[in-house]
């Protein structure tokens, strides 16, 4: 409650600020320069200009840019005028030019901002357009957005980017990068202006309807890893949103929807600048009860001695619908955000290896919430930077706080041998093999907390003709907490088995961990070196260390119309806290007396080949990538704990292309990976699990009228492989493993002077025991031989369809998803084939003050 109250008082403080007049003197002689060219006196205007340029600040020098880029272009000096429109993106990456301003002025910011020369600040934190980052890079713009028809960042990552592809994991909403995934969404960081969105105990942020669209004015995506700035989340791929400036909403836009399977949404934006001040206010919900499907008992993962069909929900949002709410206010060199998220993700079957419909009403409640994903995530940010001559220093406070719950259901029915695979004391046990007659369930919550603070600069070490050259070097630490953590089973729908171990005290910890980076870019004639270097260190919460080096080396070669980069990474990222944890508190419930973590960070090494291509015709931009990904360390979830105990290697082609004319846009991304597998329980794939081989997607935009805006989406994915447990077999891999083992001792205290053969066996071993050992053998190896479950994926075509129609300040969209209703299974780690959305629709009215 102190902290909200503390950011509430700085919103009220600078808020407060908005009030007071920029100082009157460099005003004074701005609106001086201004009147020059208003009057036709350019010349003197632009003598004005640079006289008094390094004494602009903060919207006045963005003014100052933005008036310099119009006096050039009414002396028809384009390159001037191109130098100074550089030079206020720079300043604000996400300018947009007024109607008001002459259209050529209006084409050169476009033009800048578009295709491949669109600026971005993600790829080596500063801004600098897509042909000179150093890895391939997705941009897309809010039209993309709307053109998209998305529901959701998942939605719209999967469209655009290529190699990202929807995969469900029967948990949270998730998404895979060049086959690469987990659980939940961990191996991606997701940023919000910068800001990281990711939990830190976890690891997640699931790109759901916690995430608002609306308020975004582009999306910048790195694809491949990015550890050399951002450290250990962005191990595939990193996602930055960015929001839309006060100056842009200038008012009030809201915007309501409503469709089938009792969709509701809604959004309110509110922006503004007053002089130096630009305010962003958003808020934005969504809830849905889901689309009910009937499955059989053959699409379960239990038999039919207990197993059962029935019906299950898809797209269930939960009984709260999800949110999102925030503020941006920028104040001269000073940035603040805040943003506040709720996610509730009801799961359609019950977990991983037991999937089965189940009935999420029969199940108690813990603070309101039935078997769903939930968290409930708080973000401030404040920051200062100054520009010092060719120096340019920043420095930041951050505060992350996240309430997170995971409430699964195991199993409806009861399942003979199941209890003696999980790992409770023996007490628990046997209290589950008299009184559970089903419903079996898994609760887990806790609240994190996490301070940090940073600092950069930026040194322009040289800038001529040839020459161009910027060092960049940073700092950060952080601080983790997490308290009042839950780990408990439930049976019969509504009993606790009795808390036997401190489990509040056990899951409590803190972790600290520093790290500092150097980067180095420079510029000669159409060469660009761009080379990073960072290092981690971590401090967990069982005293164990990490250290991470994470370079990073690209090379570019940049004409006018094309550009080659050659790049190599190297990421890491740490196994989540939750995940040590897990395996800390079964350890302690199995009775182990010194519990570990037990696991390592993930790596990998990432090798790229970048050609891309703008304006080869008029309106035409393409990117093509080859990539080598070589995975190591990679965590698997077992029945319930984790291990590293798998490594990939992957390889494939990337395409992106865009073509647009006034009246029509087409939008294309497509990918072809290969990988081959290993795990460490002797099982290898050459073929990437539950991710196609081959996906493209394509949007079409054609604007039939003025007001009027048509377009759809079409996506392909090629045949997909799945393997998950077995649960039968395994369970009959336990139970014979046991008989065996009693057999044995039962045989060795029958024969105890016997000697003992190659095989394990006493050598005066009578034909009748012999005979029952080798059945128990037999029948290991066949419940061995059946304990993975592969099965195939069947390729799939679907088309979704929009239209936005505009009349005065209302706007009116339909969008349609799935038109054709494809039946369609998809499925992610542990788990089996999970049922997607069939048709769904959603129809929206906005009304801009």
């Amino acid at each position: 409650m102190r902290i909200r109250f503390y950011l509430i008082s700085i919103i009220v403080c600078l808020s407060a600020l908005s009030v007071q007049a920029q100082d009157s003197s460099v005003r004074q002689i701005y609106n001086e320069a201004e009147r020059e060219y208003d009057i036709g006196r350019v010349e003197q205007a632009v003598s004005i200009l640079n006289d008094n340029m390094d004494s602009f600040s903060g919207n006045v020098r963005q003014s100052a840019f933005r008036l310099m880029a119009l006096c050039h272009l009414s002396l028809d000096d384009v390159k001037r005028a191109e130098e100074a429109t550089r030079n206020l993106l720079n300043e604000d990456p996400y300018y947009t030019a007024s109607p008001q301003d002459p259209q050529r002025f209006i084409d050169m910011v476009e033009n800048l901002r578009s295709g491949l020369t669109a600026t971005i600040t993600t790829a080596s934190s500063q801004a600098e357009n897509l042909n000179e980052v150093p890895v391939p890079t997705t941009l897309i713009t809010e039209e993309m957005i709307r053109n998209s028809g998305a529901r959701n960042l998942q939605e719209v990552l999967a469209i655009y980017v290529p190699s990202m592809n929807i995969i469900d994991c029967n948990d949270d909403i998730n998404i895979s990068m060049r086959g690469i995934y987990s659980n939940g969404q961990e191996k991606i960081l997701i940023m919000l202006n910068g800001h990281r969105l990711n939990s830190y105990s976890i690891n997640i942020a699931a790109p759901d309807f916690s995430m608002s669209l609306e308020k975004l004015k582009q999306i910048e995506v790195l694809r491949g890893p990015a550890s050399s700035l951002y450290g250990g989340v962005s191990l595939t791929a990193v996602v930055n949103l960015i929001t839309k400036q006060g100056a842009d909403i200038d008012g009030v836009k809201l915007k309501a929807g409503a469709g089938n399977h009792s969709q509701m949404r809604g959004d309110l934006l509110f922006g503004k600048r007053y002089f130096d001040l630009d305010l962003l206010v958003w808020g934005s919900f969504y809830k849905a009860k889901g689309e009910e499907r009937y499955i059989t008992i053959e699409e379960t993962a239990l038999p039919n001695s207990y197993g059962h069909a029935g019906d299950i929900t898809i797209g269930g949002i939960g009984n709260k619908p999800s949110y999102d709410y925030g503020v941006s206010l920028k104040y001269k060199n000073l940035r603040f955000l805040y943003n506040t998220q709720f996610s509730q993700i009801q799961s359609p079957m019950t977990m991983t290896y037991l999937f089965a419909p189940y009935d999420v009403e029969k199940y108690k409640t813990y603070d309101g919430i039935r078997p769903s994903f939930t968290t409930t995530s708080h973000h401030a940010d404040i920051s200062y930077g100054q520009q010092l001559h060719n120096v340019y220093l920043k420095g930041g406070i951050t505060y992350d706080n996240s309430d997170m719950a995971h409430y699964q259901v195991i199993s409806d029915t009861q399942i003979p041998g199941f209890v003696d695979l999980l790992p409770l004391p023996e007490a628990s046990q046997e209290t589950l093999r008299k009184s559970a007659e089903g419903g079996y369930s898994r609760y887990m919550s806790g609240q994190e907390h996490t301070f940090g603070a940073k600092f950069q600069g930026d040194w322009s070490y040289l800038n001529n003709k040839n020459h161009k050259g910027l060092l960049s070097a940073g700092m950060e630490y952080i601080y983790f907490e997490m308290e009042d953590a839950r780990y408990t089973f439930g049976y019969n729908y509504k009993t606790n088995l009795p808390e036997t171990i401190p489990v509040s005290d056990l899951g409590k910890g803190n972790e600290n961990s520093f790290n500092t980076y150097v980067q180095l870019k420079h510029h000669w004639k159409s060469f660009i070196l761009n080379a990073g270097l960072r290092f981690d260190y971590k401090h967990r919460f069982d005293s164990t260390n990490i250290r991470e080096f994470s370079p990073r080396l690209a090379l570019i070669y940049v004409q006018p119309k094309w550009n080659v980069k050659l790049s190599y990474s190297k990421a890491y990222i740490d196994a989540p806290y939750y995940y040590r944890k897990t395996n800390v508190f079964l350890q302690a419930f199995a009775g182990v007396t010194k519990a570990s973590a037990l696991l390592d960070p993930e790596t990998m090494h990432s090798y790229q080949l970048t050609f891309g291509a703008t304006q080869w015709a008029k309106g035409l931009n393409f990117e093509i990538n080859a990539f080598y990904n070589k995975a190591r360390n990679n965590i698997h979830m077992n029945l319930l704990d984790y291990s590293n105990d798998a490594k990939s290697d992957i390889y494939g082609i990337e395409f992106s292309g865009s073509y647009e004319r006034p009246r029509f846009s087409a939008h294309l991304s497509s990918s072809w990976q290969k990988s081959h597998i290993y795990m460490t329980y002797d099982q290898s794939m050459d073929n990437p699990l539950n991710t196609p081989e081959f996906s493209a997607n394509s949007v079409l935009t054609w604007r039939a009228t003025k007001q009027l805006k048509l377009h759809t989406r079409l996506g392909y994915y090629s045949k997909q492989h799945t393997q998950y447990y077995d649960i039968t077999n395994y369970v009959m891999l336990i139970q014979v493993s046991n008989r065996m083992g009693e057999f044995m001792e039962s045989i060795y205290m029958k024969y105890p002077s016997s000697p003992i053969d190659d095989s394990g066996l006493p050598i005066d071993i009578s034909p009748e025991d012999k005979v029952t050992w080798e059945s128990l053998a037999d029948m290991l190896v066949k419940a061995n031989e059946g304990i993975y479950t592969k099965k195939d994926i069947d390729p799939y075509f679907l088309v979704d369809i929009g239209a936005n129609y505009t009349w005065g300040r209302f706007e009116f969209a339909l969008n349609i998803h799935n038109l054709f209703d494809k039946k369609y299974v998809l499925s992610g780690a542990s788990t089996g084939l999970i049922p997607q959305k069939g048709r769904w629709f959603l129809f929206d009215v906005a009304y801009k003050f």
